[in-house]
């Protein structure tokens, strides 16, 4: 048997649970454990773990340690009531712990005064496991042994799994079933108290007890289940229960809700009222599902703007592959027949997933990622309980990957939201091979040259679609960093994101152009202008053929003047395609691909090799590696930061880097060690100031000199924040040279959130404002003599080109896929010519005369 020793999560008096003035706690209805009178005000991590979830108050949390035990950590008695106000939650469910790491923080002085006590618990709550040895009647320090956990039958097993697989033994399949639906009166939602008594009372029962609330299910015989499903006043809880007795268990535990579970109901609470008598309200329609019009009417020139993913343009007919919505049956054949149909489903899938990584190897990972969702035991647990609750294996999948997904969909992160789209084509994938369909072939047989417009195009409709195939791809949502975008690049196919839902009313064989460089697709042009288009398009990609046979060249203006184009690489499989396409080195390498979607942060060792690769891939060209650009709207399950109301003006770059200054520092060691010496250079991001650059740079000399190196390495600042700009001298008195990074710039100062969908197409590094800011940062640059690159958005965008060299730029790092028609375009021009269309920018009024002011200039871009 397992035995774990749990560390003091907080300093205070230690007393037994008994002892507890919440009789929840002392009859030992939610746990057993001991409990806590604290003098400090911060919750810590009794062991390694998982954080299972931070209940809705904050007040409480959950940790899963190794061992498979689920820790109750609650903070005071009926802090409930006070709904989250002094609390402060650093982490959040899903997030990996360590021993330690802070969990809450809270006011001691409110909550003191506000709650019954303060006195905190922590508690056992799952079944299998025995607790001794509480070290209880002494002052006790943050991390001393605690208490000792001797682990049960499912030590290591997830709440679903264990969950899952009791549902599964003899006695909770029997047959019988009921369920009833009830209102609930408790003023703050099933907490631990009521969900405590609700979990005796399911326990009673030998069959499987399931509480539904608001399309999610918990396990009734789990308290930490139960306060994991964020309940509140009024909501409409299904109790639902199978085995011998089943009815009889719903009308009880139904009854025992009604009453309050031990808490005081809310007699007078008419929502809960209403919702007992009538059925649940719809939710508001969100404006994305109002109306959105007829379809546009054979000749109704229409222009619809989007967000840039792949540029290009193209010339084709529209092909509509608008998903509707998905109906399958509920009621399944039973357990017998529904699981294996839904386990032959889930292999044939996993069984194409290796087909299509054999035709795209260079973008495995991708379909390797997919299998990993598939194999996700959360995933899989939630549709086989529903399974064995009756329903079918449609049902049953449907409603898990479109649940997990919408939940990805809502993160601040808008790369994790991305995968969304992931689980949404797996649930699209299974559920045609449960419908005995064949495998969808999803483009690859629309005609040569095909538009398709789509509420979102999935990484399976692009698996077997060869290059050159599609004309372009217009998607009503998407973001421009999904796998079926990067997948879109990778054969060339000009695409267009967040068209907004007008672009439903596109009908079927519309001629239209899309314009990936402008984010553009214009619907029923006038045929002169198809005809010019078509030319254009033809001459374009002939020319590209040409510029790709003098992309190794480095790139002169026609008067001489030497301008550098570096890429933007996001992982080692990106340098060597980089190089063929004429990058004379890596401007920006964005090093998150190695710390997001795992669960723990990449060793030193790891992030040398992968560095490593990528130099010796780039041959000797620069290296300017980004340290990690995390935090906020980025977050890390590992890494505990405090969630946040507006994460892009949050702990974001450099800030995440000096709070947890060992994470930067084996990254900093790490970069260090590449050979040969000298090739790399560290860029910060997100510097508004000096003393930021200045404290890296200690830690880059402190490791230096750890590691032996007598040779100093670039440090430059990467120009975002508005501030930044305007002090662009100060911060080059620090920094080796400069790079501004335009997209996150530009929505700081046009005050535009790039992950918005409703003003994301207003976006326009052009702005004359964004320009001004730029300028700023160049004159303050050359106090110092800096160089100044662009690694944003606008350098891959030719129209931007002629401006940034204007005003003073030497560098751009661009998407390899435009660096030889970029570089072709650059020894075309002349200095004198791009300072006076620069000055000129500078005095306009938007990006629209902007734009304007470059196409009349330089016509041919």
């Amino acid at each position: 048997m397992t035995a774990i020793t749990l560390a003091a999560p907080l300093a205070g008096w230690a007393m037994p649970l008994t002892e507890v003035p919440d009789p929840a706690f002392s009859q030992g209805l939610v746990g057993t454990g001991m409990a806590i009178d604290p003098t400090v005000n911060e919750l810590r991590s009794p062991c390694d773990g998982v954080v299972l979830s931070v209940h809705r108050a904050h007040h409480a949390c959950t940790v899963r340690a190794a061992s498979g035990a689920e820790v109750l950590l609650h903070l005071g008695v009926d802090t409930v009531g006070l709904n989250g106000e002094g609390f402060t939650a650093h982490v959040r469910d899903g997030q990996a712990v360590k021993a330690g790491d802070p969990l809450i923080s809270f006011d001691m002085d409110l909550v003191g005064s506000r709650a019954q006590s303060l006195v905190s618990m922590m508690v056992i709550v799952n079944d299998g496991f025995t607790v001794d040895g509480q070290s209880v009647n002494r002052v006790i320090a943050v991390g001393e042994p605690a208490m000792t956990v001797h682990g049960g039958s499912v030590a290591g097993s997830s709440p679903s799994a264990a969950a899952s697989a009791a549902a599964a033994s003899p006695a909770a399949d029997p047959g019988e079933t009921a369920e009833r639906t009830v209102a609930l009166r408790i003023a703050h939602g099933l907490h631990a108290r009521p969900a405590a008594a609700l979990v005796a009372a399911a326990k009673a029962h030998p069959g499987a007890v399931t509480i539904l609330c608001r399309d999610r299910g918990a396990n009734a015989k789990s308290v930490v289940a139960l306060m994991g499903l964020g309940t509140v006043l009024g909501d409409r809880l299904t109790v639902r229960a199978s085995g011998p007795g089943a009815q009889g268990v719903v009308e009880s535990i139904a009854g025992l809700i009604d009453s309050g579970l031990g808490d005081p109901i809310v007699e007078d609470a008419a929502a809960a009222a209403a919702v007992t008598a009538a059925p649940a309200p719809a939710a508001p329609v969100p404006p994305a599902a109002e109306e959105i019009g007829p379809p546009f009417a054979p000749g109704e020139q229409v222009l619809l703007k989007g967000t840039i993913a792949v540029p290009g343009q193209a010339v084709g007919t529209v092909v509509r592959r608008f998903r509707s919505a998905v109906s399958v049956a509920e009621e399944g054949a039973g357990p017998a027949v529904e699981e294996p149909r839904l386990h032959r489903a889930l292999d044939s899938v996993i069984a194409g997933l290796g087909r299509s990584a054999e035709r795209m190897p260079e973008h495995a990972a991708i379909f390797q990622a997919h299998r990993e969702l598939l194999d996700d035991p959360e995933l899989l647990d939630s549709a086989l309980a529903d399974i064995r609750a009756g329903k079918s294996a449609e049902w049953a999948w449907h409603r898990t990957a479109r649940r997990q997904a919408d939940a990805l969909a809502a993160l601040a992160d808008p790369r994790m939201a991305e995968r969304a789209a992931d689980l949404r084509d797996l649930e699209q994938q299974v559920l045609t091979v449960l419908a005995g369909k064949a495998p969808s072939v999803g483009l690859a047989e629309l005609p040569a040259g095909s538009i398709v417009l789509a509420d979102e195009i999935l990484p399976s409709d692009l698996a077997g679609v060869p290059a050159g195939q599609l004309g372009g791809i217009g998607m009503v949502h998407g973001g421009p960093t999904s796998h079926a975008v990067i997948l879109a690049a990778a054969l060339g196919v000009p695409t267009v994101v967040a068209l907004g839902r007008q672009a439903e009313r596109v009908p079927d064989g519309a001629p239209a152009v899309i314009d990936g460089n402008r984010a553009e697709l214009l619907v029923f042009p006038p045929e002169d202008m198809l005809a010019k288009t078509r030319t254009a398009v033809a001459a374009r990609a002939a020319r590209r053929e040409e510029n790709r046979r003098t992309a190794g060249e480095d790139c002169r203006m026609a008067d001489g003047t030497r301008i550098e184009v570096f890429a933007n690489l996001g992982r080692v499989s990106d340098a060597p395609g980089a190089v063929a396409e004429g990058a004379e080195g890596c401007g920006l390498l964005r090093t998150e691909f190695l710390f997001l979607e795992r669960q723990s942060a990449p060793s030193e060792d790891e992030q040398y090799r992968q560095y490593q690769q990528i130099a010796d891939a780039l041959a000797g060209r620069p290296l300017v590696i980004r340290t990690l650009d995390v935090g906020g709207d980025k977050p890390l399950p590992y890494l505990p930061l405090p969630k946040e109301e507006n994460p892009v003006l949050g702990l974001r770059g450099v800030r995440v880097g000096l709070r947890e200054p060992e994470l930067l520092r084996a990254q900093i060691r790490a970069i260090l060690r590449v050979k040969p010496t000298g090739a790399c250079r560290i860029m910060v991001p997100m510097i508004a100031s000096p003393s930021e650059l200045r404290a890296v740079r200690r830690m880059v000399d402190e490791e230096r000199g750890k590691l032996g190196l007598a040779e100093p390495i670039e440090l430059g600042a990467m120009i975002e924040v508005p501030a930044a700009a305007l002090i662009a001298d100060r911060i080059s008195a620090v920094a080796d040279f400069l790079s501004i990074g335009t997209n996150d710039l530009t929505q700081y100062v046009l005050a535009m959130d790039r992950g918005n969908p409703h003003v994301a197409a207003q976006l326009d590094a052009l702005h004359p404002g964004v320009l001004r800011l730029i300028h700023l940062a160049v004159m303050g640059a050359e106090t110092y003599g800096r160089t100044v690159a662009v690694c944003g958005g606008s350098a891959s965008d030719p129209m931007a080109a002629p401006l940034l060299i204007g005003l003073g730029v030497t560098e751009l790092s661009a998407t390899p896929a435009v660096i030889a028609d970029l570089k072709a375009f650059i020894r075309t021009l002349r200095m004198e010519d791009c300072r006076r269309v620069a000055e000129a920018a500078l005095g306009t009024d938007s990006a629209d005369e902007v734009r304007r002011l470059v196409a009349e200039t330089w016509p041919a871009i």
